[in-house]
């Protein structure tokens, strides 16, 4: 249940109790029913369902990046260039720029 969670919060908890699988398609699915399951807990959070779910991604993504020792310093994901990723994530509108800051 993520009813009055902030997303953040909410990914963390669904995570905090397996590890994802490292093949694409697979997390895709768990993702799918995560951000489902968010926006039916919260649907006031965003315009369509489908933002929770590119977001999630999104931070799954940003996760890897920060954390991947493969993946130089130099060449890692600023908080810049991770909100200008997600520019227009819902449905065509921008998400708060400080909300996406904090994730």
């Amino acid at each position: 249940n993520f009813k009055g969670l902030g997303f953040d919060d909410a990914l963390r908890k669904f995570l905090s109790a397996f590890r994802l699988p490292g093949e694409a398609q697979r997390i895709e699915r768990i993702m799918d029913a995560f951000s489902a399951q968010f926006y039916a807990n919260n649907p006031s959070s965003f315009r369509h369902a489908d933002t929770a779910f590119k977001l999630a991604y999104s931070v799954i993504m940003l996760n890897t990046d920060a954390h991947n020792p493969a993946i130089k310093a130099s060449r890692k994901m600023t908080k810049e260039q991770f909100v200008r990723n997600n520019r227009g994530l819902d449905d065509g509108h921008d998400l708060p720029q400080e909300f996406l800051e904090t994730m």
